[in-house]
């Protein structure tokens, strides 16, 4: 897979989405525009509104890298589909997963406690419930269980959790009936069933991103896709004609209705900028280079960005000009993510996680011999 999906790709694509998510958040919204009198540098807030809209295909990104990743090590060490080799493989990609997130949701709790940004005496009221919904938001699954969240980007979480427990029997489905029965059964099902629009934060709405990732996994999409077409014309031909569909599709983002079609939003129209991305942007070296560093980091940018914009909003908005301000939410962000895995070094958390892996991985060893 020389010229297919790979790593560096993965973590340039990552790079890519948190910026996106960052630009997102700051300005999904036109009141913060309003509230810190942003300059727009002769655009209007509706532009930059909608703009920002746009950048929610950031999380269909993080969603087809994760299918694509999870499939890859799936179909490599669970092609038995034992049981038990399934769910130690559930296991073992929940621990890598979401440990990042446990250690960073415990240190932003005690943040806020110290800080007093709750009145958690309050709590007293209904202690067991506060109580129970604390731990469930550490563990990342707030989302599946409907109660509150410290962080309202933290929802991808519940997602990511969904994602890893239905890998192995969406790869069933895919083997047995193959890929376009699985993404048109996706497709189908909630329109069979009447269900309305998920919501923007619900893992079904990118489900089907997900198993598109799987799918290109599976069948080497970008290998095939990079050696079609070798002849300059075609490669003209190619590479026009995928900018003329992502260029389209961003022009009817906004047009389609997304409570009727929010697969276009959520799966096609990602589907093209990774495309774009991975045969052309990421061509261009030290651009590569920057997003793969920034993927590095892009799970901890992601879990805190929220608490700089919200806690630092006046001193970021400060800034003025709207495009520096997500960069100062960035530089600020990419700062944390340091000091956290600084924590997570030299408390001994990270050993702790990676002596829990080899504990599994030995018991894998041990039932597989």
């Amino acid at each position: 897979m020389s010229n297919g999906l790979k790593k560096e790709d993965s973590a340039a694509l990552k790079g890519f989405a948190v910026l996106l998510l960052i630009f997102h958040h700051c300005y999904r919204m036109a009141d913060r525009i309003e509230k810190y009198n942003v300059d727009l540098c002769g655009l209007t807030s509706e532009q930059i509104v909608a703009v920002a809209e746009c950048c929610k295909i950031c999380v269909a990104i993080f969603a087809f890298v994760s299918g694509y990743g999870l499939m890859y090590g799936y179909s490599s060490k669970a092609k038995k589909r034992d049981p038990q080799v399934v769910s130690q493989w559930i296991a073992g990609h929940v621990l890598s997963t979401m440990s990042g997130f446990w250690f960073t949701a415990v240190i932003s709790y005690l943040i806020y406690y110290l800080m007093k940004f709750k009145d958690f005496a309050a709590w007293r009221e209904a202690f067991g419930k506060n109580a129970f919904a604390v731990v469930v938001d550490i563990l990342g699954i707030s989302k599946l269980m409907k109660t509150d969240s410290l962080n309202g980007a933290w929802w991808y979480m519940s997602a990511a959790f969904a994602f890893i427990i239905l890998l192995p029997f969406l790869e069933a489905v895919i083997g047995r009936f193959g890929s376009v029965f699985c993404i048109a059964s996706i497709f189908l099902f909630p329109r069979m069933i009447k269900m309305k629009f998920p919501g923007g934060s619900r893992p079904y709405s990118f489900l089907m991103i997900f198993v598109i990732g799987m799918v290109c996994c599976r069948h080497n999409f970008f290998q095939k896709f990079h050696e079609w077409g070798q002849t300059k014309l075609q490669k003209t031909v190619k590479f026009l004609g995928v900018t003329a569909l992502m260029c389209s599709g961003f022009f009817f983002y906004h047009k389609i209705d997304m409570k009727t079609f929010w697969e276009f939003q959520y799966a096609v129209v990602p589907f093209l900028v990774i495309i774009f991305c991975v045969e052309y942007l990421f061509r261009i070296v030290p651009l590569s280079a920057f997003l793969r560093y920034l993927g590095r980091h892009s799970m901890n940018i992601w879990l805190v960005h929220t608490f700089v914009r919200d806690w630092g909003g006046q001193y970021v908005f400060a800034l003025h000009k709207f495009w520096l301000i997500p960069i100062g939410v960035m530089i600020i962000s990419l700062g944390i993510s340091y000091c956290l895995d600084f924590l997570r070094k030299i408390t001994g958390y990270d050993k702790l996680i990676q002596l829990a892996q080899n504990k599994l991985k030995s018991h894998t060893a041990v039932q597989n011999g």
